[in-house]
């Protein structure tokens, strides 16, 4: 009995025969015809995206940490899809993201930036040209002068971040770092993007359903970019099934539909809270502009906004949550920078930026986080070539090819940064203790060339104030490690508390994954953060008093206002104006400006991160000064 009568269904036998040449030419090529048949790599990585796919997808992230190993196995540079080459020399990253002044074009590989359905944002703008012409609309707002201009409203959130510390221990429970951290920096963009704060530092979990879709948003692309169509789909769907499916996503969507509001209400003109304020508001300015009507339409400045919103919110809270985990846990450091902080307070010529450990704190916890940790792949317009410096080969990169290289890795390369899997501030510094510029080059957080991080100064700022602000107040408790290792605490003269790592770990803060952006520990359970009274068991199964505390004095609002940063201390000018680094070039110097966009990766953010203030130690004139900060605010 014949099971299938092929000539009765020719229409169907006709396309499975196509198919099946179709897939037969196609491995042909990719393997034995492609312009990219003869650089190293795995035959399947060349011959499939799904060889990607198996590692990001099925084993969450995890692509970056298999290029680490065929680079060990094939050499400096590698075919790791059909289409895409990597490179793992960081002394070759200057060709392929080549700076504006170069005059050389990098349009954007469209496969993965077309992904995350934010067409039309700068980000994903693939064309050079056309994210030149968009960039220039917005690289003004993030100059050194305009982020000095918001100074005011990134003090006024580091004073509330400070109350929301002393209102945990009045009420005993733990608080969790990472959520406070993001609800900081989201307050901080969206009052500069939209003239309105969520306050998201007010509310009782800091509006945690809101980082946790801006999370999901961010790693999108790990499995979008085989599918991108799946982004049309889930907008479309009604929100309740979009909840039952994944709550994070459903968040993402509805972040998404507050952005595109936030950008109507000031198209319509409903909203005007600009008016009156110190400083300029992104989207308020940008829609007053002689720009063409089609750069201003709701779509286009939404996806923008979206962009702006979540990589100001999730980049610089990971950098916040990992240094302080590495304070906390590394004592001879924490009393270093406190020392420094110290004496700056009593130095009226000292400004933030110039403080050489506190900026060793932030290179290295930047180093440590990334930024990016996945590639960012550039198609060159010529041919680019590349030698390997081991052995001599060359290879001629074809013009137009994808190519790109991992910050992950590139931060982790052992002759520029040796025992680099280790938290050390000092490698930034000389033996005189100054910063040292020698390894700039190689931190590659905020990228560099044409395309480089937009946000660069503000991240800078609110590293700069909320560091300063949180380790001139507090000190840290001893404990032990999750491998038996005792670190001491440390307490200054007129500290106003300790604080003290609750349930975390070096793993919660150590990369797990990240085709794009970091993917650090994987969520605990909820009870992480459940409440806590009386006596509790710390990590190290050790019982611990709950005892001391701050007085009900509290703050007020003078605390970090302009007294505190002010002409005698850290100025309003907050940075001065000497160009005496890499880092604050001017923009005149780099028409294209200083800064790309980033994103964030989300499904893995360390829920478990965790301090809790344990305490209230200082009678001092630094207390009594902050008395009350910020007490009595409402949103």
């Amino acid at each position: 009995m014949e099971l299938f009568n092929w000539e009765k269904h020719a229409g169907i036998t006709l396309v499975l025969v196509s198919l099946g040449l179709y897939t037969i030419y196609g491995a042909i090529y990719r393997l034995l015809l492609s312009p990219l048949r003869n650089f190293p790599g795995p035959k399947l990585a060349a011959l499939t995206s799904w060889y990607e796919l198996y590692f990001d997808l099925i084993l969450g992230g995890k692509y970056t940490f298999k290029l680490i190993e065929l680079h060990k196995q094939y050499g400096p540079i590698i075919r790791i899809t059909p289409f895409e080459l990597h490179v793992s020399d960081p002394e070759f990253y200057d060709e392929i993201y080549a700076s504006s002044a170069s005059k050389r074009k990098r349009n954007k590989y469209p496969l993965f930036y077309k992904s995350f359905g934010i067409d039309y944002s700068m980000f994903a703008t693939v064309d050079h040209d056309l994210h030149k012409y968009r960039r220039a609309a917005i690289n003004p707002f993030f100059s050194l002068k305009n982020v000095r201009e918001l100074q005011p409203v990134i003090e006024e959130r580091v004073a509330t971040m400070l109350k929301r510390i002393r209102d945990f221990n009045e009420s005993g429970q733990v608080l969790n770092a990472s959520w406070l951290n993001a609800a900081f920096t989201s307050d901080v963009v969206m009052q500069y993007a939209f003239a309105r704060s969520d306050h998201r530092l007010e509310r009782p979990d800091f509006d945690r359903e809101n980082r946790d879709g801006a999370f999901f948003g961010s790693t999108a692309a790990d499995f979008m970019k085989h599918a991108p169509w799946l982004n049309v789909v889930f907008q479309s769907l009604p929100d309740q099934i979009v909840r039952l499916a994944h709550p994070s996503l459903a968040a993402f969507i509805t972040q998404r539909k507050h952005i595109v509001s936030q950008i109507v209400s000031i198209k319509n003109g409903a909203n005007t809270s600009n008016v009156g304020l110190p400083h300029a508001t992104i989207f308020h300015e940008i829609l007053q502009s002689k720009l063409p009507e089609e750069e201003k339409s709701v779509r286009r400045l939404s996806d923008e906004a979206e962009v702006l919103v979540l990589a100001g919110t999730l980049t610089t809270a990971l950098v916040l949550d990992l240094s302080t985990f590495y304070l906390l846990r590394k004592p001879k450091a924490l009393h270093r920078l406190k020392t420094e902080l110290k004496a700056a307070r009593d130095n009226p010529t000292a400004a933030l930026e110039h403080l050489p450990y506190l900026n060793a704190v932030i290179k290295e916890s930047l180093r440590l986080t990334y930024g990016v940790a996945g590639r960012l792949a550039r198609m060159p317009q010529e041919p680019l070539h590349f030698t390997n410096r081991s052995t001599g080969q060359e290879w001629v990169i074809p013009p137009g090819t994808p190519v790109g290289m991992s910050i992950a890795q590139l931060h982790h390369d052992e002759t520029n940064f040796p025992n680099s899997h280790e938290w050390n501030p000092e490698r930034w510094l000389n033996e005189k203790g100054d910063l040292d510029p020698k390894l700039d080059k190689y931190l590659l957080s905020f990228t560099r060339g044409s395309r480089q991080c937009l946000g660069m100064h503000l991240g800078y700022s609110e590293l700069y104030l909320v560091l300063s602000a949180i380790w001139t107040l507090y000190g840290s408790q001893a404990g032990v490690t999750e491998m038996g290792d005792k670190y001491e605490g440390v307490r200054f003269e007129g500290d106003i508390g300790v604080l003290d790592l609750y349930k975390t770990g070096k793993g919660d803060v150590e990369l797990h994954g990240g085709s794009f952006l970091p993917l650090h520990a994987f969520e605990k359970a909820e009870e992480e953060t459940k409440r806590v009274s009386g006596r509790e068991r710390n990590v190290e199964g050790e019982d611990r008093d709950e005892d001391g505390g701050f007085d009900n004095k509290g703050f007020d609002n003078k605390g970090f206002d302009n007294e505190e940063f002010d002409n005698e201390g850290f100025d309003n000018e907050g940075f001065d104006n000497e160009d005496d680094d890499e880092r604050r070039e001017t923009d005149e110097a780099d028409p294209a400006g200083r800064i790309a966009v980033l994103h964030y990766a989300g499904r893995a953010y360390p829920d478990s991160f965790c301090l809790r203030d344990l305490l209230g130690v200082g009678q001092s004139q630094l207390k009594e000064k902050l008395d009350n900060t910020a007490k009595g605010r409402t949103p």
